[in-house]
């Protein structure tokens, strides 16, 4: 802790700056750095030590105001001062931007404001971890030869809604066990399975419709609701398998399908997370030109001859406003086309509702319940599908694989 300055002190600081003239030579006369004898300065003028002068040391000028006489000759003269203003606001490392509070006049112009800043959840040491991960197989994924034949007029497009890969899940409490393993087998399990019973179209399009990640860091909560989850395991460890499973399910449908464009759609439970997973996939296939990882973001859209499909996570739009938001976001397409089909995940179950003309569809889930949601009584089947689109005709079929209750399993 700093000792607080003695009169003594200021006033040695005003002698030596009347003295010398400049705060330059006044320090080095007194062997102080420039900075120290401006702080003194300005600790002395607080204290009235430098009279009222314009402008003194560590203040600035408010406002000044005068008394003229009948010609118009100065009197009298106010002179209003107060701390001048601190170096320019830094966002401190490790902080985002929360809010910003300001008090305003009757006019509304800003007097003053406080900036509110939290702690930025996609903490710095994720991009440490990501990039030791992966570094070392930057572009290095293994090329998975062409199929010989494909459907040039068909894409097979395989949405993966919640997998919640991390969430942990107890049978006596929840009725079924789920955890890292289980998650990571049976995405895997059910991938191989749907892949194998897709049509051999020549594009696909793999949609992760968020909540890819049970939690989107290591605090274990949900980043907007701060809701308490339910997890398993080191979340670096499961950062690494979700990537893992996710290349595994990449390279089967690459052995199936001509190119693959891969979407990763931030949910609620990991928004960040899920921007880490694209940056370590984008890392991985860059060499690869059959494989096109896309950026990140809320809404995704894509045209694909006579149908134009739409995606996002659900928990910011009901399906009224995604329809709505597709014909305004895609006015030239929307036009040019005659199937609309919007796609999304979070209520973690198959529904299916028509907007006009726009088929807005929900998909089930592969994951179990946590305890969260066995207590708020969602009941939903469990599920993964692929569904097939041709150019010309929209919706030409669909596969999928059914996840059997726990007494059947």
């Amino acid at each position: 802790m700093t000792d607080r300055l003695s009169d003594e002190q200021c006033r040695a600081a005003v002698r030596a700056k009347e003295l010398y003239g400049s705060e330059r030579k006044a320090a080095a006369a007194l062997g102080l750095s420039k900075t120290t004898l401006h702080n003194r300065l300005a600790r002395a003028a607080e204290r009235g030590m430098m009279g009222f002068a314009p402008v003194l040391p560590g203040y600035e000028i408010k406002r000044t105001s005068a008394q003229l006489d009948d010609a118009g000759n100065v009197q009298k003269e106010w002179v209003t001062q107060h701390k001048e203003s601190g170096p320019t606001f830094a966002m401190p490392a490790g902080q985002v931007l929360k809010g910003v509070s300001a008090f305003v006049d009757s006019e509304g112009r800003i007097r003053h404001q406080w900036i509110k800043t939290k702690t930025d959840s996609a903490a710095p040491e994720l991009i440490a971890a990501l990039k030791a991960e992966f570094e070392a197989y930057r572009g290095l994924a293994k090329i998975v030869p062409a199929p010989r034949r494909v459907e040039r007029d068909l894409l097979a497009v395989y949405p993966i809604a919640d997998p919640h890969i991390g969430m942990l899940s107890w049978h006596p409490q929840t009725g079924a066990d789920y955890d890292l393993r289980i998650a990571t087998e049976r995405m895997l399990d059910c991938a191989s399975t749907i892949v194998a019973k897709a049509d051999r179209a020549r594009e696909a399009l793999l949609v992760n419709l968020g909540d890819w990640y049970h939690a989107n860091d290591q605090r274990n909560v949900t980043p907007k609701s701060k809701h308490q989850l339910d997890v398993d395991g080191r979340w670096f460890k499961v950062q690494q398998a979700g990537v893992r499973v996710f290349r595994s399910i990449i390279d089967m449908v690459l052995a199936k399908h001509e190119r693959v464009e891969v979407v990763n759609i931030p949910g609620n439970h990991d928004p960040e997370a899920a921007g880490a997973l694209a940056l370590a996939l984008a890392g991985f296939y860059e060499r690869n030109k059959r494989v096109q990882i896309g950026f990140p973001a809320d809404i995704y859209y894509r045209r694909f001859g006579a149908t134009l499909i739409g995606a996002a996570h659900g928990d910011k739009l009901p399906p009224a406003r995604m329809a709505m938001a597709m014909a305004v976001d895609e006015r030239e397409a929307w036009g040019a086309t005659a199937y609309h089909w919007f796609l999304f995940g979070h209520i973690h179950k198959d529904k299916l509702d028509t907007v006009g003309d726009v088929r807005v569809e929900s998909f089930s889930t592969i994951a179990e319940k946590d305890s969260h949601a066995f207590a708020g009584g969602w009941r939903n089947a469990q599920a993964l599908q692929v569904i097939m689109l041709h150019k010309r005709t929209g919706e030409d079929s669909r596969y999928r694989v059914n996840i059997p209750p726990p007494a059947l399993r």
